[in-house]
């Protein structure tokens, strides 16, 4: 193994997540490595890193494409992945930061980012797991943080350690998810949609179909940034960094099919924006925006239904994830599915796992409590 200082029980949700993950084929025999390649040297690792990904469980955060862009918006340090392979065959790549002092190990997620499976080849979610634990071990780690999982083989390894392992699960909760077409629109939002299209030529275009990419990541970042995040700051293009990465994250996986922008065009001008990823069977319904001047005939809500309808329809695709915040209260009136997701605080050492452990969860906890605070307040 690569060392790392060289380089520095979610509720149950009724019959969707039985099939959310399956897990497929059997593990084979060889001897597993795992190598630590920090962020930075990303690329050097990209060949084999394409190939996991096409064949593991689907995360398309993970995707060389989408990954490689976030790096510039994520801080370099403690920032990496463990890539383990079997008889030099990657088999799992678990990207992460390690934090806390060089006590915690916390699996990559960020602000465009809301799902922390790492990418797993199917039949080797056993290795891959206890290639883990035994690097994290090797290095002195306290505590793995795992945020963001779904039920699945992973979580279920996960969970399949607290017998020796200490481990708190936190944040469980439910997001909207869609496993087969929306219901129809209300009488009042086709109503408001007829109001709509009285304004003007009201037309729905996506790159799907032709659309050009670069018009519509242009159109998206501009309709964005006259809006509430951009008064308030926090629009893409607000921000140099964000905005390359965005263009480039997207720009990356529309060439492979893997990114798609559906927009409400009324009179040629863009009125409502959404961007859907998908990997596998999945896809995710990542970032939305609307024009404020025309709130009152619920664009955002129209295209984010038009956009489900559209994305389970995705050939293979047998799950979208909103990737909305619990209770939010436009999207779950319109896309009934839920899923679970929750985070898992687990002690490297078996048995009692000492301070450090303790110490560690009393400052995710702390954390967590501020950020949720802050968020309050922003909404005041």
């Amino acid at each position: 193994m690569t060392a790392l200082s060289d380089t520095l029980a979610a509720p149950a949700i009724s019959a969707i997540e039985a099939t959310l993950q399956p897990e497929l084929g059997s593990a084979g025999m060889g001897a597993v490595s795992a190598d630590w390649v920090p962020a930075m040297d990303w690329a050097s690792i990209r060949p084999e890193w394409e190939e996991l990904a096409a064949a593991a469980g689907p995360n398309v955060f993970l995707a060389p494409a989408f990954a490689l862009a976030a790096r510039g918006i994520a801080s370099p340090r403690g920032l990496g992945a463990l890539l383990i392979a079997r008889d030099g065959e990657p088999i799992g790549l678990v990207a992460g930061r390690l934090g806390f002092a060089r006590t915690v190990f916390t699996l990559w997620t960020h602000d465009y980012a809301p799902y922390g499976m790492p990418l797993v080849r199917p039949g080797e979610t056993a290795a891959v797991v206890e290639a883990l634990f035994a690097f994290l071990a090797q290095e002195g780690i306290a505590a793995l943080d795992a945020p963001l999982l779904d039920a699945g083989p992973f979580a279920a390894a996960l969970d399949a350690q607290v017998a020796a392992h200490r481990m708190q699960v936190r944040d469980a909760h439910r997001r909207a998810v869609l496993t087969a077409p929306p219901p129809p629109l209300s009488k009042e939002h086709r109503r408001l949609a007829r109001r709509l299209g009285e304004r003007g030529r009201l037309v729905a275009v996506s790159t799907a179909t032709g659309h050009d990419p670069g018009a519509a990541i242009a159109a998206f970042l501009a309709l964005e940034a006259e809006g509430w995040k951009g008064r308030r700051g926090t629009a893409l293009a607000t921000d140099p960094a964000t905005q390359v990465f965005f263009e480039d994250a997207v720009g990356g996986l529309a060439e492979k099919g893997s990114a798609r922008i559906d927009m409400l065009l009324l009179d040629g001008r863009p009125i409502a924006a959404g961007l859907v990823l998908s990997a596998g069977t999945r896809a995710w319904y990542l970032k939305t925006t609307y024009d404020e001047a025309f709130a009152r005939y619920s664009p955002g809500l129209l295209l984010s239904h038009a956009i489900g309808e559209a994305a389970i329809a995705i050939p293979g695709v047998e799950l979208v994830d909103s990737c909305a915040i619990p209770g939010h209260p436009m999207i779950e009136r319109i896309w009934p599915g839920r899923m679970a997701l929750a985070t898992r605080f687990i002690a490297v050492r078996e048995g009692r796992p000492g301070w450090r452990y303790h110490a560690a969860l009393a400052c995710r906890r702390g954390l967590a409590e501020g950020k949720a605070l802050a968020k309050r307040l922003l909404r005041r």
